[in-house]
């Protein structure tokens, strides 16, 4: 079950890596350094993909189920679900805690960092629309796609929000006030 995933990791890397390298290089289309880019990016992805591997089966280990099944209680909370085995509960609940700290960190108290995530995507995508006038067009829609990004998450935190209220509530748990 993780060759899957972790085939499209590493050939997302390979490949974002190369462009990364060959396409963005100082106006001309460098394959060496695209290759470099792709080597250098693949470790990264593998030596990623590994640590999340170790640390999911390890916090599975702790509530004596599978890495798999750890994961499907995860993939149920962020939907707003709650699972129907009275065995997952405990690592429905320790999961549930986990992403409201997550969560937490984005508060409305502490909403500073929001400004400068905004302030990123601004920033990406002057940029990207000043490398369009200059005729780079490469760099440019890689500036676009990250504004873009930064955008997207800024826009389904509240979204993440209510899921896990919701999958708060099915677990009989109360939410931090």
């Amino acid at each position: 079950g993780t060759a899957g995933p972790l085939l499209a990791v590493l050939s997302a890397a390979v490949v974002g890596g190369f462009l990364a390298g060959a396409l963005l290089g100082e106006g001309q289309i460098d394959v060496s350094q695209g290759l470099f880019l792709a080597a250098a990016f693949a470790l990264l992805g593998g030596g990623a993909s590994a640590g999340v591997w170790w640390w999911n089966r390890r916090r599975a280990a702790e509530f004596g189920m599978s890495a798999g099944r750890y994961l499907r209680v995860g993939r149920q909370i962020r939907r707003g679900e709650a699972p129907d085995d009275p065995a997952e509960r405990p690592a429905a609940v320790d999961i549930a805690l986990r992403m409201r700290r997550a969560l937490g960190s984005s508060s409305r108290r502490r909403a500073w960092w929001l400004w400068l995530v905004g302030a990123g995507a601004l920033l990406w995508f002057v940029s990207g629309v000043f490398l369009v006038v200059d005729g780079r067009y490469a760099q440019a829609s890689y500036n676009l796609v990250m504004a873009g990004l930064l955008l997207v998450n800024l826009m389904t935190m509240r979204r993440r929000r209510r899921r896990l209220e919701a999958a708060e509530r099915a677990l009989g748990i109360r939410a931090p006030a």
